[in-house]
């Protein structure tokens, strides 16, 4: 039986390109390999940039040298460079901004994520908040702050004594993605605060919540910075937010830092480094004649 005429030529067709073919797929593998080698490379990076800002953002606070650390996404091998980094910055206080796991990762032992903490809660007072992938795994996360020596904010507010005698109102709210937030708590109406605040709150969206409350810095995360950069531009691209990351002019001279955040979902990155971020808050003027 003779094979017919379509099959033939179909036949023909693909020997005669098969090289093609075999070139292609193996242009897609070897694309596929060097982008996660190259997103694994940039997510497993760590820079400690610092931010300086005038004393009027903290008025009454003094110097300050503050610390930020947030999105670690179950990673203890950035953890472990971040002691690293902030036992030699030696700030007056850490903050951690939530999401200390991966709500869809199985969280596994927890030595390592307590034995970091507990060092940080040397260096300096630490305080942390929730982020939305930390209620997945709430009890064990709030275990771990409580075993470390951590003070876990929900939708609190301490104050805290300055070095230079000043007092800092420290708010931690719950996280906005779970509907967690609660100001009315833990917060003072515009004006009525007796101390400067600096807000902690995993979200920057939250922002808008806060507009008739009184505060001067929030501290978020929660965006990684888009986990992409736009290369030798120093800016990141997100498609949920106006503030992927860095520091921006809020309402009434108040102001936000968004840092790109610790850990990586997926363990990839693109031009976005992530940070730890290091606060610091200038001397006060003198005062004039």
């Amino acid at each position: 039986m003779r094979t017919p005429l379509f099959i033939r030529r179909l036949t023909d067709h693909v020997i005669r390109n098969k090289y093609c073919y075999v070139s292609l797929a193996l242009a897609i593998l070897l694309c596929k390999c060097t982008a996660e080698i190259t997103g694994n490379l940039w997510a497993n990076s760590l820079e400690c940039n610092t931010t300086i800002l005038p004393a009027e953002a903290l008025p009454g606070a003094g110097p300050l040298r503050l610390a930020l650390i947030t999105d670690l996404h179950n990673n203890p091998e950035q953890f472990n460079k971040v002691v690293e980094q902030l036992q030699k910055a030696k700030p007056n206080f850490i903050f951690f901004g939530g999401d200390l796991v991966t709500a869809d990762e199985r969280f596994k032992r927890t030595r390592w994520a307590v034995s970091n903490f507990r060092k940080l809660a040397q260096i300096a007072p630490t305080f942390a908040i929730l982020g939305n992938h930390d209620y997945e795994k709430q009890e064990q996360v709030e275990r771990i702050f409580t075993t470390a020596g951590v003070t876990l904010l929900r939708n609190q507010a301490v104050d805290q004594k300055t070095p230079s005698g000043g007092i800092l109102r420290i708010v931690g709210l719950g996280d906005w993605n779970e509907g967690d937030e609660a100001p009315e708590r833990c917060m003072s109406s515009t004006g009525q605060s007796p101390a400067p605040v600096l807000v902690l709150s995993h979200d920057p969206e939250s922002r808008w919540l806060l507009r008739e409350y009184d505060w001067h810095l929030m501290l978020s995360g929660h965006n990684h910075g888009g986990q992409l950069g736009i290369p030798f531009a120093g800016r990141y691209l997100s498609l949920r937010s106006s503030m992927p990351a860095g520091l921006f002019d809020f309402e009434g001279g108040r102001r936000v830092l968004v840092s790109r955040g610790v850990g990586s979902i997926w363990d990839m990155r693109f031009f976005c480094t992530p940070e730890i971020n290091i606060i610091e808050l200038q001397q006060p003027s003198p005062a004039q004649p």
